[in-house]
């Protein structure tokens, strides 16, 4: 097919591979031209000159266009156009063709990659406490760092008793356990110690005051209970084995409601970490009893956080463990009744 300038007649052959698919706007090598070009409809028609700053440049005289050339680009109207050359098996001689311009090098700015819906929802992202404020990663999982053992335990039972959904937000299932049951042993002895000291307290008191026959005998009964450090070690061995078991227990109940979040390792933690106000223990009769209601509330928020479940939920999966206490607690007020 044959391309013709309307202005100079300067004419060259484009082959059937080079040959546009839509309407273009070439230019002519011998005098700059441009029109518009059809395959089906040929010449359209003349346009305008372009100005000297958005004319393309000429190129080099060692970069020739080989024959049959078509190059795309835009005008200043945004219509694509092209530049035609070919042999000279027409008119025009073989320099002609190097006269062809080529287009001005354009840079591309490459865009910053979009987002993903991954990214958006923050599920595959690494979590630090910088990017999730609302969340706090728990100090006795860190200890000693630069405060010691001390300071880090008593930050993790500020943070369980006033800050738990944050404190909770932070577990890490892949965490140690034996952090978390070693911050559960020391809540232990202390709540132990703590009871074992009241208990003589009152049962000094009762020794020096009580008149009733009975009370005294119940008051006998009671101050023949064994040392402070064996009723440590007994009780204590009896709180770990009740963890592990309340934590399989808490593990298989939410097995049945959200198999995909349910973590032994995760469950341990929250239960473990959730007896921190047991210390209010410290607090002759009423301490014990707070530190229980205290404790489940704990429970709850921590299950409800760490998991990413609704109260429905979380009280569901919470049920069959406080079924079993509920129970243990009746056969030992049942004992002491009779």
């Amino acid at each position: 097919m044959d391309i013709t300038c309307p202005q100079c007649g300067f004419c060259r052959e484009l082959p059937p591979d080079r040959i546009p698919a839509r309407p273009v706007v070439a230019t002519c090598p011998k005098c700059a031209c441009r029109f518009r070009f059809s395959a089906t409809e040929g010449v359209l028609g003349c346009l305008p000159p372009t100005s000297p700053a958005t004319a393309p440049a000429a190129p080099a005289e060692d970069d020739p266009l080989p024959p049959g050339a078509i190059i795309p680009g835009k005008d200043d109207a945004g219509i694509e156009s092209s530049s035609f050359a070919g042999d000279d098996t027409k008119t025009g001689t073989a320099e002609d063709s190097r006269d062809t311009p080529q287009p001005e090098a354009r840079t591309h700015h490459a865009a910053p990659p979009s987002p993903t819906l991954d990214d958006a929802n923050g599920e595959d992202a690494p979590s630090t406490d910088e990017e999730n404020p609302a969340s706090v990663l728990p100090p006795w999982q860190t200890a000693p760092g630069r405060d010691g053992w001390l300071a880090c335990f008593y930050q993790t039972v500020l943070l369980v008793l006033f800050a738990a959904q944050r404190f909770f937000a932070g577990l890490d299932p892949r965490a140690p356990q034996m952090r978390a049951l070693s911050f559960f042993v020391i809540v232990c002895v202390i709540q132990i110690t703590a009871e074992y000291f009241w208990m003589g307290q009152l049962i000094a008191f009762l020794q020096t005051e009580a008149a009733d026959p009975e009370l005294q005998e119940l008051v006998s009964l009671f101050s023949d209970r064994e040392s402070l450090p064996l009723a440590v070690l007994f009780q204590t061995a009896v709180q770990i084995v009740k963890l592990y078991a309340f934590s399989a227990l808490l593990y298989l109940a939410y097995r049945f409601i959200a198999p995909d979040r349910a973590s032994f390792p995760l469950l341990f933690q929250i239960l473990a970490y959730s007896t921190a106000p047991a210390l209010l223990s410290v607090i002759p009769v009423l301490g014990t009893v707070a530190g229980l209601f205290w404790s489940l509330a704990c429970l709850l928020v921590g299950c409800r956080t760490a998991m990413n479940l609704n109260w429905q939920q979380t009280l569901v999966g919470v049920l069959p463990l406080c079924l079993v206490v509920a129970s243990m607690l009746m056969q030992v007020l049942g004992g002491f009744g009779a």
